[in-house]
């Protein structure tokens, strides 16, 4: 019995390290939220690349339909004040903010169209789709991303 406790004493500190590596570098309220929505998105993106292998549409529209609602509720996760570490977000967001919102814009777009050609389930274009998705994720990040 007193083996146990000490497996679980030992497992339960060891987990409680793991629980704070997870939580981005000390990031607390907005940013903290904003960079969990962040690795949720790319790991939607994940799971949409490989639905790919097994043309499996009806897990690319639900991928597409969170990625969509995350572009429409993205600039609100960006209040002035919040580009303080371990942020990664660039001054530029709030220097150029139409600039900003346009890059949003383009990613909800993508998104929508991908939800879109998803429907028709033809794989090259969904794949193409996909890919425009992707672009306005990386072109975004080049520009407003530290």
């Amino acid at each position: 019995m007193q083996k146990f406790k000490f497996y679980i004493l030992i497992i339960t500190f060891l987990l409680s390290f793991t629980t704070i590596s997870f939580s981005h570098d000390g990031a607390t309220g907005i940013v903290k939220d904003r960079m969990e929505k962040f690795k949720a998105s790319k790991s939607i993106m994940r799971q949409i690349n490989k639905s790919f292998d097994n043309k499996d549409f009806s897990t690319i529209k639900k991928g597409a339909s969170k990625l969509k609602k995350w572009g429409l509720e993205m600039e609100n996760y960006f209040p002035e004040g919040s580009d303080i570490k371990p942020s990664e977000a660039n001054e530029k967001i709030w220097l150029e903010p139409e600039s900003f919102k346009i890059a949003i814009n383009k990613f909800t777009e993508a998104s929508i169209e991908l939800l879109k050609v998803a429907d028709d389930q033809n794989l090259e274009n969904t794949i193409a789709a996909f890919r425009k998705v992707a672009g306005t994720c990386k072109g975004c990040h080049k520009q407003f991303r530290n």
